[in-house]
């Protein structure tokens, strides 16, 4: 339990950042979906780099698990595409004024490329892992139940940005950015305090936590670089590369933000090889709550605890906000079609909620809902995304059902089966179905011509 000025603490960074959420309110709908295109360098970093960490407990988890093999898994294949994503896609997505993915597929492939891939991305989009993570939080600290925390981590999230959509969100991402590194430096220093030097800790680990590639197996940690290639068709990318107010600004701001992650990985990494070395029987989900509960004095313990609210919460709202765009934007035109667009996008907000709470409850692991969903989401949309940018589009646009389905299918059937790993299944698929769709329709294209000679 928290004590009563670790309570004081967290109330006092809530009230921070519902105060500065507030700021958002009353946007129209240019400001709830992209914040009107205003984000200047500042705040695109700190939304970007708060809602890119909501799976900081699935962090401690692996770290737990696996050791320090984290920072081939979670770090650098993450590091790898974001300066991809800037070098490539950035201004392309940027100059293309799509709101969503979908919006994007919608002008480029026809209203059932719209539909379809909104409904895959869906998979990735509703916030279950995150408002799991929140749950477990808001659980262990004031011990309740986890369906009530993670009922009550989700109405207070959602309630946050339901005024102001993303404008909302970014000014709120500015306090959770902030909290983020101040929680986790206070769990590093008195770690330090407690147990000794980094160099000290690290002759306390086993030999399994400093192996490379450890029990992960270098198989395993392709499959990650893999899924990091979820980036490229994480909403939450998107849409802040979209309400950037030019291109040099997200370009610039994404490379900023690796920076970030750089050293926020380190804190994470360093923080979790303590538990290991000192408290190596915690639950791998619960590692960073009870070990700071076991080394961090009060007002202290409370700065770490809204850390991790504040990191868990900036990612259950983006991806919400993310979700009800697609929702009430690109499939359920229909939904409070008798009400204005900000209250269509307000009901969709409250479905995606809804449905993300319930995934959190039956999935009970963060990690395996982050890695299974990343993987038909990536088998399905990545390659389509890419090529919408590139003059090989129209070559897609009458297949373009064939290619979202049946690389989904593809990965879902692997995880069944256990054949594979679902991420290699599904893009394979998806290269072999776009590469047939493209030669088919070239050789086709030369087929009329021919015709038309005769």
């Amino acid at each position: 339990m928290l004590s009563i000025a670790d309570l004081a603490v967290v109330v006092l960074a809530f009230a921070a950042m519902y105060l500065a959420a507030r700021r958002g309110k009353g946007s129209d709908a240019q400001g709830f979906i992209v914040a009107g295109r205003s984000l200047t360098i500042p705040f695109f970093v700190a939304s970007l780099v708060a809602t890119w960490y909501g799976a900081i407990l699935g962090s401690g988890e692996f770290i737990l698990r696996y050791g320090v093999v984290f920072l081939l898994c979670f770090g650098l294949p993450y590091y790898v595409v974001a300066l991809l994503y800037a070098g490539f896609l950035a201004k392309r997505i940027h100059n293309a004024q799509a709101v969503s993915i979908p919006d994007q597929f919608g002008r480029v492939y026809g209203p059932r490329g719209r539909t379809i891939s909104a409904l895959v991305l869906l998979v990735i989009t509703t916030p279950a892992s995150y408002q799991l993570m929140m749950g477990i939080v808001l659980a262990y600290s004031l011990q309740i139940p986890l369906l009530v925390g993670i009922a009550a981590g989700t109405v207070v999230s959602i309630a946050f940005v339901a005024g102001g959509g993303l404008r909302s969100d970014i000014y709120a991402n500015t306090v959770q950015f902030v909290l983020m590194y101040a929680g986790m430096s206070a769990l590093v220093f008195f770690a330090v305090r407690a147990f000794g030097s980094p160099a000290t800790m690290w002759t306390a680990l086993p030999e399994s936590t400093t192996a490379l590639p450890g029990s992960v197996g270098w198989t395993g940690v392709a499959g990650w670089f893999l899924i990091a290639l979820q980036t490229f068709i994480d909403p939450n990318f998107y849409v802040r590369t979209v309400a950037a107010n030019s291109q040099h600004v997200a370009r610039r701001g994404l490379a900023i933000s690796v920076a970030c992650w750089m050293i926020f990985d380190a804190l994470q990494l360093l923080a979790g090889l303590y538990v290991v070395a000192y408290a190596p029987a915690t639950d791998p989900t619960l590692s960073y709550l009870s070990f700071g509960a076991q080394v961090l004095p009060p007002v202290a313990h409370g700065l770490f605890i809204a850390s991790l609210l504040a990191v868990v919460m900036s990612a259950v709202d983006g991806y919400a906000l993310s979700g009800a765009t697609m929702l009430a934007h690109d499939i359920g035109h229909s939904i409070g079609r008798n009400h204005s667009p900000l209250m269509r996008y307000r009901i969709a907000l409250v479905l995606v909620a809804a449905v993300g709470m319930t995934v959190a409850y039956v999935v009970p692991s963060i990690i395996d809902i982050i890695f299974y969903g990343g993987s038909i989401a990536v088998s399905a949309v990545l390659l389509p995304l890419i090529l919408s940018f590139t003059s090989f589009a129209p070559r897609l646009r009458s297949t373009i059902v064939l290619q979202l389905t049946f690389p989904a299918m593809a990965a879902i059937i692997s995880r069944i089966s256990s054949i594979g790993e679902p991420i290699f299944v599904g893009l394979f698929a998806s290269a072999v179905v776009t590469s047939l769709a493209i030669l088919f329709t070239r050789h086709a294209k030369a087929a009329r011509n021919t015709l038309h000679g005769l």
